[in-house]
């Protein structure tokens, strides 16, 4: 299993608790009905460093008779991170009162970010000149309510690392789950923003602006 997540960079030196679901099934993939003693560690192909970026203070959990997860978690020192050159930690099931799968790694991306503000009213100044709303969807994440190619209302989601966008890998649900992605940009003085969008079978890297009201 592999996750991205996002850590503010404001100057403050904010160390960040982040919680890392530790899972475990029985071979049907129902839960044991007896307690798992796990003991986890970090794996040599972690890029970060332990007590530099991020620290792992507990490594021994037990799970539940009856449940499938407990969950760790690993304090990030957002001043060590690096916006881009973003490190990763990965976790593993050094033992088990169980015997473990070979599926028993965890990767964590700590993608540093900064203060971001790209909620609002916009309009596109090309395409189909359509207004949007952007809406804030977690650190550094956002909604765009539609692109300016398509009739419908289809939203997209960005990314911002310090005013580098990205279009993670998504799809268009609501129309049988046409695969999307992109990259884009924000000026700094106006607030424009440019993205470069893909919908496969439909356009690569089609440029839409967004201009703010």
């Amino acid at each position: 299993k592999s996750v991205t997540n996002n850590f503010l960079q404001d100057g403050s030196g904010a160390i960040y608790d982040y919680e890392i679901p530790i899972e475990y099934q029985g071979a049907d993939g129902n839960p044991l009905n007896e307690d798992v003693t796990i003991t986890i560690g970090v794996n040599s192909e972690s890029t970060a460093d332990e007590d530099v970026e991020f620290s792992l203070n507990q490594t021994e959990f037990i799970i539940p008779a009856g449940q499938k997860s407990s969950n760790a978690v690993i304090q990030v020192n957002s001043e060590q991170l690096d916006a881009l050159n973003p490190k990763k930690v990965v976790l593993e099931i050094l033992t088990s009162s169980q015997t473990v799968s070979d599926k028993n790694t965890t990767t964590i991306t700590l993608q540093a970010i900064c203060p971001s503000s790209l909620e609002g009213d916009y309009v596109y100044a090309n395409g189909n000149q359509s207004a949007v709303v952007i809406t804030s969807t977690g650190t550094g994440t956002y909604e765009v309510s539609r692109d300016n190619a398509f009739a419908s209302p289809y939203p997209l989601y960005i990314s911002d690392v310090c005013n580098n966008l990205t279009i993670p890998g998504s799809f268009i649900m609501s129309n049988f789950g046409i695969a999307t992605s992109g990259t884009g940009s924000v000026d700094p003085d106006t607030g424009t923003i440019t993205l470069n969008y893909t919908v496969d079978g439909y356009f690569a890297d089609r440029e839409m602006i967004l201009v703010k009201q």
